[in-house]
């Protein structure tokens, strides 16, 4: 796809977000998995170049739960799995073609779960959460930052965030996180590829102050 054909995909599924029509983003997703690796994560060049990038730029770190947020059919997922043996590493994706997809691969210890992450949340808390190439279809501001929060509220303190998209969109798209007081940026690192250029920012949540326990949940 060009780049001007990848802005405009973009930009018009960014829009069909924003219709108030309960499973509209999810059926589109359903539709595009009809047939294996819609996006041509495990063939395309740059796709493999992107996710070798993504997974060099994560630091070595002990961690115990991993999340991959909009997984699709967990070809990152399953590097990030391998990589981290570890860890408990988690895809999550708004399609359900895509997690049963994923999920029969077995190519890595790995677990998948369909979830809508405007609407839902995996249960507990990670220590690194990844998110790449999904940010865009969230549509209005509204959303994006509401989703980033929520993205955010995932990590434990001293977490990592790792999210990577088109440059320069990316500065929209990962403003929020760069805004939150609870994240400290620790870098950005763009890859001028003549195809699509794009940026990998790593944030982490602040510690929590030393003799400070986990805030209690209002009541309900």
């Amino acid at each position: 796809m060009s780049r001007t054909g990848d802005t405009l995909h973009r930009a018009f599924f960014g829009l069909m977000s924003r219709v108030p029509l309960p499973g509209m983003l999810g059926g589109y997703f359903d539709w595009r998995h009809r047939r294996p690796d819609p996006w041509r994560y495990t063939t395309d060049p740059y796709e493999r170049e992107r996710h070798v990038a993504t997974l060099g730029r994560l630091p070595e770190r002990d961690y115990r739960r991993i999340l991959d947020v909009g997984c699709s059919e967990g070809t990152f997922t399953d590097l990030v799995a391998t990589s981290f043996p570890r860890a408990e590493t988690t895809g999550v994706d708004i399609s359900a073609h895509a997690i049963r997809a994923a999920s029969a691969r077995k190519a890595s210890p790995a677990r998948f779960a369909r979830l809508d992450i405007r609407r839902q949340l995996p249960s507990g808390s990670f220590d690194l959460v990844i998110c790449t190439e999904m940010l865009y279809y969230l549509g209005d501001s509204a959303q994006l930052r509401e989703v980033s929060s929520r993205i955010r509220g995932l990590l434990t303190p001293g977490g990592l965030l790792a999210v990577a998209h088109p440059w320069p969109e990316s500065g929209r798209l990962h403003r929020h996180f760069a805004a939150d007081s609870l994240l400290t940026s620790e870098s950005e690192h763009v890859l001028m590829d003549e195809r699509r250029p794009f940026a990998i920012a790593l944030f982490e949540r602040r510690p929590r102050p030393a003799g400070e326990g986990p805030r209690a949940r209002p009541p309900a």
